[in-house]
């Protein structure tokens, strides 16, 4: 049988949702903060940067033990950005996931906070529960360093920044792709690598694994941009004013350039002999992907 991707990804998501429950369990008497804090959290979408982490690691070593806190963090720090990217300040949104964002349900400074909470409390993690699934300490700090810097100022914070500044004026395809390699793929370079360091990777494996993930990651973002496009169509053109790589391009440009990163993707896995390659499957399963 066939290895399949969405079976994958739905089975790692079970073990990523089981260990945010050990991880972040309710406390008594349940504050405002923490119930806004569970609400963006659970259910969860596809969980795709954590269980990326884990299959690189699997890759690399056989299984994904030494990896979970790690993807898990990865977890609650994209959480965070999702809720902060959602606010008023930023994109405005009143939906995420077919729910009301957490700020409309919780209001700006609950919400605001519990994206605060989770970013800080996503290190707090990695300190305690590295060390117990026996990660060296120079490969945790080496993961740690990864999540900070990817998340950072100079990854995803500065990327949403980029992405703010282009629905003020028309931007290039260069400067389209560089906001897309900072906002989405850094931390999904993070998730790769990061498992694959965890988990003893030679360098020039985490050299393939970086070119890898930066590809797939500005892939997956263009995918994201035409189903958006797709969506607003049906919808009679919401949020036609966001500069996208499809609304600069084009659809069918947007359709090719998924392609060309994908393929370029996955040859960097070459160095990997494990048949099927967990990676190589879900970077074929995003580029095709209609949700």
């Amino acid at each position: 049988m066939g290895f399949d991707a969405k079976d994958y990804l739905n089975e790692r998501k079970k073990v990523v949702n089981s260990a945010l429950l050990e991880y972040l369990p309710p406390d008594k008497p349940q504050t405002k903060l923490l119930e806004s804090v569970i609400y963006s959290i659970y259910p969860g979408g596809k969980r795709l940067r954590p269980v990326l982490c884990l299959a690189a690691s699997e890759l690399v070593c056989g299984n994904h033990d030494g990896a979970l806190p790690l993807a898990c963090a990865i977890e609650m720090v994209h959480t965070y950005s999702m809720i902060h990217d959602d606010l008023p300040s930023m994109d405005d949104d009143d939906t995420r996931r077919s729910v009301p964002t957490n700020h409309r349900v919780f209001g700006e400074a609950v919400a605001t906070l519990a994206g605060d909470a989770l970013l800080t409390d996503a290190f707090s993690l990695l300190a305690k529960k590295l060390p117990q699934n026996r990660v060296s300490s120079e490969l945790a700090l080496r993961a740690v360093s990864l999540l900070a810097d990817a998340a950072g100022s100079k990854g995803m914070v500065l990327g949403q920044a980029f992405d703010l500044e282009m629905n003020l004026s028309l931007p290039s395809e260069e400067e389209v792709l560089n906001t897309y390699l900072l906002k989405t793929a850094k931390m999904i370079t993070a998730s790769v690598v990061g498992g694959a360091t965890v988990a003893g990777a030679r360098e020039d494996e985490l050299r393939s694994l970086q070119f890898y993930s930066e590809k797939i990651g500005v892939a997956f973002q263009i995918k994201d941009d035409l189903l958006d496009s797709h969506n607003a169509a049906d919808k009679g053109g919401e949020n036609a004013q966001k500069h996208t790589y499809p609304s600069l391009l084009g659809i069918n440009a947007a359709r090719e350039k998924v392609f060309e990163l994908t393929d370029q993707a996955i040859k960097n896995l070459a160095v990997f002999e494990k048949n099927p390659n967990p990676l190589k499957e879900i970077a074929l399963w995003l580029s095709e992907r209609d949700e």
